[in-house]
């Protein structure tokens, strides 16, 4: 039988056991705790031995003590009382963060936490905990003051960061709210969706591409009405940063950039380049037409003189033509002057009607016969076919004997060839001749203003881009197929209704 003191020291060595080791967990864990005594005026019965590495003092000190004892600053003694005030009243548990001055002066935060202890028949004790997070604080005010920095850099460079997972097609889409960074997450289509319908296939396709490893990094430009109502340029630049470990891109990060001030200011910069070389061309085309007249008007006096002198019928007939050609060239020179001059001011007139098809191109092979040099035909190619359209009738003419003039101008030899075809919707015409030709590279500024392949032959460099216009207008499309020293098919064709005449 064990005798009853020998109980009562085992007891007592294990509550000495129990003692110590809480006593060497308080030592041990960077925590400072302290109980306080809510009957006494909140004075300090317990305090953990931390208290003297955080405020300077020996805990054996403070026991006995009030807060407006201990602290010099009666400020933060009054803040401190208030909030164990606060528990008391509440009685539930209370977490503050704490500022106060190490001995050093720096400024410390504490964590505390403070809930009441409750004893028989007395008032409750306070118990509470703080733990130093002063080095927190201050990453967290560097990480806010960063991101504040972040907020606003982005804010000034119109700037939208953003991080994709390629195999989720979801996205973190950052963007400045209030001078801070919010952050939202977005799905590929939800995005993709925002994107102006002219864009969205090409953005598909370069996104897609990206992210299937065809292309190493991503940059392209597009309009959107993501970030506001109305649609914004942006550019999309990006990085992948992880791979998967068949080589595919799983995470890319980039920026998301409004160049929509870049994209005005390009714009401008095109509209004077346009403007300035607009008012050259004009320029250019005042001095040739000053030109351009002189020469018709000259061989007109001229000869009109001569011929007043001539002796025999010959001479006469052969100035006659002369001054019969200058004419007619005086008068086309007009005509595409004005119709410049209309199509400029956007009242270039269209009248429609119902005619026959081969009444604007079987008239034109008898009045180019007489135009062209000698052994070169004029065929039109018809089968004796005729379809009836509504359309402008005047103005389809006017494209039709341009292609003609041209080909008599530049052929020499062989045949101008000419008709038309019926298509799908519409019909197709063509002038062909064994002309010169025309080089490739003159092929692709042809239909511009004021172009003249040939400076020594008559023309104003306006003819075919009026015809461009007209065509333009009716809906259709218009071209030229050539070789250099084969020949050249200028062709149209407009989009109608062609019924056969009987």
């Amino acid at each position: 039988m064990i005798p009853v003191d020998s109980n009562a020291d085992a007891l007592e060595q294990k509550y000495k056991d129990l003692s110590g080791l809480l006593s060497n967990i308080v030592d041990s864990v960077p925590m400072y705790f302290f109980v306080k005594d809510t009957g006494d005026d909140f004075r300090y019965v317990y305090s953990s031995p931390m208290m003297n590495q955080i405020y300077g003092r020996f805990h054996n000190d403070v026991v006995g003590k009030t807060d407006f004892d201990l602290f010099v600053d009666p400020v933060a003694a009054q803040s401190f009382r208030d909030m164990d005030e606060k528990v008391l009243q509440t009685k539930e548990m209370q977490r503050f963060v704490e500022q106060m001055l190490d001995p050093k002066g720096v400024v410390r935060s504490m964590d505390t936490m403070k809930l009441l202890v409750p004893r028989e028949g007395k008032a409750p004790f306070l118990l509470g905990m703080s733990w130093d997070i002063t080095k927190q604080r201050q990453i967290e005010e560097e990480l806010h003051e960063n991101n504040k920095r972040l907020a606003l850099s982005c804010m000034a460079g119109l700037i939208y960061p953003w991080i994709w997972d390629v195999v989720n097609e979801t996205a973190e889409l950052s963007h400045v709210e209030n001078g801070e960074m919010i952050h939202a997450y977005i799905s590929h289509e939800s995005f993709t969706e925002k994107i102006h319908p002219d864009d969205q296939q090409m953005y598909r396709d370069v996104v897609t591409a990206f992210a299937q490893g065809e292309i190493e990094s991503l940059r392209l430009s597009f309009r959107c009405r993501y970030f506001s109502e109305e649609y914004v340029w942006l550019e999309k630049i990006g990085e992948v940063y992880e791979y998967g470990k068949d080589g595919k891109p799983l995470k890319a990060i980039g920026i998301l950039r409004d160049i929509t001030v870049d994209k005005r200011h390009e714009a401008d910069v095109q509209a004077k380049r346009l403007a300035e070389e607009s008012n050259r061309m004009k320029s250019a085309f005042i001095a040739n037409m000053s030109h351009e007249i002189r020469t018709p008007l000259n061989a007109i006096v001229g000869f009109s003189t001569l011929m007043a002198q001539a002796e025999t019928d010959e001479e006469k007939q052969e100035y006659l033509k002369i001054i019969e050609s200058s004419n007619e060239f005086l008068l086309q020179l007009i005509d595409d002057i004005l119709d410049i001059s209309k199509i400029e001011s956007g009242k270039l007139e269209f009248i429609y009607s119902d005619f026959s098809l081969n009444s604007i191109f079987k008239p034109q092979e008898p009045a180019f016969l007489r135009r062209v040099n000698a052994g070169v035909k004029v065929v039109f190619e018809n089968d004796g076919s005729d379809y009836s359209i509504i359309s402008e009738k005047t103005r389809l003419t006017q494209v039709l004997t341009n292609f003609l003039s041209n080909a008599v101008k530049f052929t020499s030899a062989g045949t101008i060839r000419y008709c038309y075809h019926l298509t799908d919707n519409g019909i197709y015409a063509y002038v062909s001749d064994t002309g010169t030709g025309i080089k490739k590279e003159d092929q692709v500024t042809i239909f511009d203003r004021f172009v003249k392949l040939d400076r020594f032959k008559q023309g104003t460099g306006l003819g075919l881009s009026i015809c461009k216009t007209i065509i333009t207008m009716l809906n259709g499309e218009i071209g030229v197929d050539s070789e250099e020293g084969v020949g050249s098919t200028f062709w149209f064709s407009i989009p109608c209704n062609p019924v056969k005449v009987n």
